[in-house]
């Protein structure tokens, strides 16, 4: 398997799969969202786009907390989405760094999402489908390189190199694969990372406790498709079967 990492988005991308990280927050709270029986997440950087495409009984929930337009239910708050029923139900997120990702990824590609909490299990899905060519993308925060992201990425470089180490390694790859070594304690990285800073100075340090939990979903999230609106394009992501 040919492996590429990119600490933020470096189009283009070729055919192949795609894993996005952007782990505070957005693709900790879809995979939960699809890992508590959601039916499909939909994610947009556009919050009318959302209104535009919504139904009665639909859920939406808003990046930015500090006010709800009408229509909205929720923000996308990792620890508050654990208290709420999604069960069957199609969920828009808005977002801003996912989206902008998404937008990098060449059509062609599969693209997955991944975070701390499933890392392990998009390991065992990459190990399963052996893909010719799989990119690493992080999102990061404010056009710059994030932590969170990277240190998502560093365990499943480190995972795959122990169970093949045929494929070489790039910088980018090597650079990722020493966080986990050198911050073995998740929530301690996600606490001094700058994404981190963020949501604790908006009073969301709940959020890194429930972000830092390897392993604790077990569901990976892979785009079906996209919609364009007037505003712009969402996303569909279902977890994969």
């Amino acid at each position: 398997m040919s492996l590429r990492v990119d600490l933020t988005p470096d189009p283009p991308y070729g055919e192949g799969i795609a894993v996005l990280e952007d782990v505070l927050r957005a693709t900790t709270s879809i995979g939960m969202l699809l890992e508590t029986g959601a039916r499909e997440v939909w994610a947009t950087r556009s919050t009318r786009g959302a209104c535009e495409r919504a139904r009665q009984g639909d859920l939406l929930l808003r990046e930015k907390e500090d006010w709800m337009p009408e229509g909205f239910h929720h923000g996308t708050s990792p620890t508050a989405l654990e208290r709420i029923d999604v069960h069957g139900r199609r969920v828009f997120c808005t977002s801003g760094h996912l989206p902008a990702a998404l937008e990098s990824v060449n059509r062609n590609a599969d693209v997955w999402l991944a975070s701390l909490r499933n890392a392990p299990a998009v390991v065992e899905r990459l190990d399963a489908e052996a893909p010719s060519q799989a990119a690493l993308v992080c999102a990061g925060f404010r056009r710059a390189e994030a932590l969170d992201d990277a240190l998502a990425t560093g365990l499943i470089v480190r995972a795959l190199a122990a169970r093949d180490g045929s494929f070489a390694l790039g910088n980018a790859a090597r650079l990722s694969a020493s966080l986990p070594v050198a911050n073995p304690n998740p929530l301690e990285a996600l606490a001094t990372s700058a994404s981190g800073r963020f949501l604790q100075g908006m009073g969301f340090e709940a959020d890194l406790v429930t972000a830092s939990r390897v392993g604790a979903d077990r569901t990976v999230p892979v785009q079906q498709g996209s919609e364009r609106s007037r505003t712009g394009l969402l996303y569909r992501f279902v977890a994969a079967p």
